[in-house]
Formats: C-alpha cells, structure tokens, sequence
C-alpha cells in the first residue's frame, strides 16, 4: 500500500506535469511533434485517477480551472493591447460614413493597427459603443490599445486640415479653392453659399453672402458639410470683423453693409498696407463730393474678371450695375471678401484731401489732389 507521503508526492508529480502540459513546457526535441502533448496527457490523467485522493482531485481541478482563467485572461489582454514593436506605426485611418463596427475592425486590422478584427468588434460591441462611432480621418498608431482607439472614434476627435481664404477672394474663387483641397464641391459650397437662411440666421441684408467669407484660416474635419463651413466661416466675420464696424465713428457715414462694400474695394486697390488707410480717404472723398468712384476693380467684378486688359468700352459699360466709371456711389454689393485691415481701413481713412490715385506699376501709387496733377503723374507711370 502506498504511504500518505507517496501520495503527497504523487499529487505533486500529478500538479507539477499539469502545470507543464497547461503551458506546453515540454523537451524541445518533441516541440514539432503534433501528438507529444495528447500522448503525454494520458499517463497523467491514469495517475490522477489511480494515485490521489478525492480531496486532492478537487484540489486538482481547482489548479487548473485557476491557470485556465489566468490563461483566458492573458490571451485576451494580449488581444487587446497595443500591437507595439520596436518601431512605432502611424496612420491616417478614414471611417467614411455608413461605415459599421465590423468594417472598421476589418480595416483596422488590415492596417496593422490592433491584432484582431474580432477582438474590437467584441469589445465595441460588449461597451455599447459599437453605433456611436462617427465618420472622419482618425490618426491611430501602433501604442494605441483598442480600448483608446474606440474613445477616439466615440468621440469624434479627428483629423483637422486647413482651409485658408486669402484677403480679396471672391465667392467663386473661394469655392474653387474648396474644391481645390478637396473638401467637396464648387457647385455645392455655391449653392449653399446662396442659400436665403444662412442669410436670414445672420440677419444679412444681401442678396449673397459676398463681402462676408472672412479671411482667415480654419480647420476643418474630413466630411464637414458645406453649409457648416459656411456656418463657421460667417461665425468667423461676426465675432473679428462685425464688432469694428458697430463701434465705426459718427464721422463715418456708412451703413454696415456700405462698409463691408467700400473695404472690398480697398481690398483690391491696395497692395500695400501703408496705403490702404489713404485709398480709402481717396474714396470717402469723392463720396462727399459727390464724384464717380472710377474704380477699375468694380468693372473687372462686374464682368465677370475677364483674362484680358479693360478697354475703353467697358469704362463706359452702362449695362454694368457695378461700373463706378458710369454710375456714381458704391455699386451694389461687395467685389470680394475683405480682410481685417481693408474693413479698418473703411472705418478709419486718413486725413489726407486725395481725389486720385495712379499705379506706379510697383504695388505703389502716386497721389493727387487736383485732376491736372493726376494726369501729370497717369503720363509719367503709365505714359497715357
């Protein structure tokens, strides 16, 4: 008969080769061999019904239902850490709308970004977060866990990119620069630039919101609609630029809107800054005096920037709402989306007594108080 101690032994035994099986911690010489694990798990299984007792089998079976959790544990945590590796990798991942949790997984995976589809499929869908996760560019990279990687997607924050709108831009050319890089649409931002409600939100008294797609730059997510950029744009002018014109000088006798038309004007006459203050006293000048603001830009807008030099017939165009050579005071609406310095140029001209203006065809101009002056200097720097 087998003493207590041979008992005890054998348990150990029993444990200790449990133990090893349960890791596969075995001789390297049988580590290809496919069968080497059943084949010893039998004499194992013989012993751990013939040599122990029944308090030891439950002991047993408490041993490896522990390691087999401990087990289930580590693979799972394995499946939800980060990829890792020496090298950390980075990538824009695009989730276009319509896009659902199994397709991303799938993506993901393809990409190298987490270790399995299954695995973030299970854990979005088990922390209820598997229909909250919006379209957009996310950057994601190798340290990143699927626990994160879902956070970001819940919460939207995605890539940004830039969209810059020059100073003097017109509407046109400000949706062809949206298409440009890629945004969406000319025709679209168009369209929803001339929708009547953003008008109406913004109290715009206009038939187009020319004159208010304030310069600046702006960032903006993967899949922004047009009229939410839109949105953020005339939200941009409102609080920068709509302030200064409110708190204009009782001197200055223009409406907001007269405002915003004379700086578009400035906008495109004036190349340097320092002179943009005395442009504009040029024409609030010849707006007391009751003079043709002879402005050449307003003519260009009114034809549409034709690709060639103006002629003489189109300076006597009457055809031309916006042609300041034939019709007296501002035209009816902005030439193009003036910047912050042009609108405080508006608002703050200088003091000087200049009725003219010529180009020196170096960004800079000549000005004059008389006519005979002027054409003086129009014959010295354009010799006509």
């Amino acid at each position: 008969m087998s003493t207590k101690t041979d008992k005890n032994n054998n348990f150990k035994t029993i444990i200790l080769k449990l133990y090893r099986l349960a890791f596969n911690i075995h001789d390297s010489k049988h580590s290809q061999d496919k069968n080497y694990a059943q084949r010893s798990l039998r004499p194992v299984l013989f012993d751990f019904k013939s040599n122990i007792s029944r308090s030891q089998k439950i002991v047993s079976l408490l041993f490896l239902y522990v390691f087999g959790i401990l087990i289930f544990y580590a693979c799972v945590s394995q499946l939800l850490a980060p990829v890792g590796g020496k090298e950390i990798h980075s990538e824009v991942i695009r989730i276009n709308p319509g896009m659902n949790i199994i397709n991303i997984g799938i993506l993901l995976a393809e990409k190298g970004l987490v270790k399995s589809s299954l695995a973030f499929q299970a854990v979005g869908i088990l922390n209820g977060t598997s229909h909250s996760l919006k379209a957009g560019d996310y950057a994601i990279n190798s340290n990143m866990g699927i626990s994160e990687i879902l956070r970001l997607m819940v919460s939207g924050e995605t890539v940004l990119y830039k969209f810059t709108i020059p100073e003097g831009l017109t509407l046109p050319e400000i949706a062809k620069l949206w298409e440009e890089n890629g945004f969406g649409t000319s025709d679209r931002f168009i369209e929803k630039a001339s929708d009547p409600n953003l008008r109406t939100k913004y109290r715009i008294n206009a038939n187009s919101l020319e004159g208010y797609l304030f310069p600046n730059t702006y960032m903006f997510p993967y899949g922004i609609s047009e009229e939410e950029a839109i949105d953020v744009i005339l939200r941009q002018f409102f609080k920068d630029a709509y302030p200064l014109i409110e708190k204009k000088s009782p001197e200055i006798k223009l409406s907001p809107y007269e405002t915003i038309i004379l700086a578009s004007i400035i906008e495109k006459e004036a190349k340097v800054d320092a002179e943009r203050p005395i442009i504009s006293a040029v024409f609030h000048n010849r707006l007391k005096c009751d003079m043709k603001l002879e402005s050449c830009p307003t003519v260009l807008y009114g034809l549409g920037y034709p690709n060639r030099e103006l002629t003489y017939q189109d300076l006597r165009n009457a055809s031309l709402p916006y042609n300041t050579y034939v019709y007296k005071g501002l035209p009816p609406g902005p030439i193009c989306n003036p910047g912050i310095k042009s609108i405080n140029s508006a608002l703050n001209p200088s003091g000087d007594s200049y009725l003219y203006f010529v180009s020196k065809n170096d960004g800079t101009h000549y000005f004059a108080k008389d006519y005979t002056d002027f054409l003086i200097a129009k014959r010295k720097y354009q010799g006509s």
